[in-house]
């Protein structure tokens, strides 16, 4: 399952588990021409598949709190919001898996969180 760092207010409040609804919608429709000239318009970037990169507009708000998100589904907060990234890598080891039932230890936590690449090692496979 995929994990990923979000910065959010520190009273951030959607429920764990629950799909962010700014996610439901699906901005990026069958007319490309259409996405690119509202990206051009709203000053959004492109991302590498040619498509406007729509998280600052339907994200969670930004803030200056710590939260573990589910990147598998369309995206839903895993964990509560934490005023430190070393309390969200504390509740991350002892809650939270890397990848199936794969775990990792605190400092495992920060070194993934801040290269926001989250995986799991066996051996000389990783899992993302």
């Amino acid at each position: 399952m995929g994990r990923k760092l979000k910065r959010v207010p520190l009273d951030f409040s959607w429920p764990p588990g629950t799909t962010w609804y700014g996610y439901l919608s699906r901005l990026c429709a069958e007319s490309c021409e259409e996405c690119r000239e509202f990206a051009r318009i709203k000053g959004l970037p492109l991302l590498s598949h040619n498509c406007p990169d729509y998280e600052p507009l339907i994200g969670p708000p930004k803030g200056d709190g710590y939260q573990l998100w589910e990147t598998t589904s369309e995206g839903s907060p895993v964990s509560p919001v934490f005023a430190s990234l070393d309390g969200l890598c504390e509740w991350c080891e002892e809650n939270a898996t890397t990848f199936g039932s794969h775990r990792a230890g605190r400092d495992e936590w920060r070194l993934m969180l801040e290269a926001d690449s989250v995986h799991s090692r066996e051996g000389d496979v990783s899992f993302m």
